[in-house]
């Protein structure tokens, strides 16, 4: 199993990462990025752990952010279709592909 980025996610990891970076601090933002990066581990090995948000995605919390993975099962890849806060309007990515 592999763990694959939209463009659109990876845009949305890249500009949080940044906003940590200028807002607080870059050991801040790099503590953000090993928590993403955790998440997207902890779903490839247990793809089935988020919470269903919808009839084909799911959402993984991070473990000390407030963001979700957004994401799609098939049989062999994971597609992260969101990188989103939790305080965001929930639902914005779905009509990613």
């Amino acid at each position: 199993m592999k763990a694959v980025f939209l463009r659109s996610a990876q845009a949305e990891l890249d500009a949080a990462v940044d906003y940590y970076a200028d807002h607080a601090s870059d050991k801040v933002a790099e503590a953000f990025l090993q928590d993403a990066l955790q998440t997207g581990q902890r779903l490839i090995e247990h793809p089935q752990l988020g919470k269903p948000v919808s009839k084909r995605l799911r959402a993984l919390a991070f473990r000390h952010f407030p963001y979700f993975l957004i994401y799609r099962l098939s049989e062999d890849t994971i597609s992260i279709h969101a990188v989103a806060h939790q305080r965001r309007r929930f639902g914005y990515w779905a009509g990613r592909r």
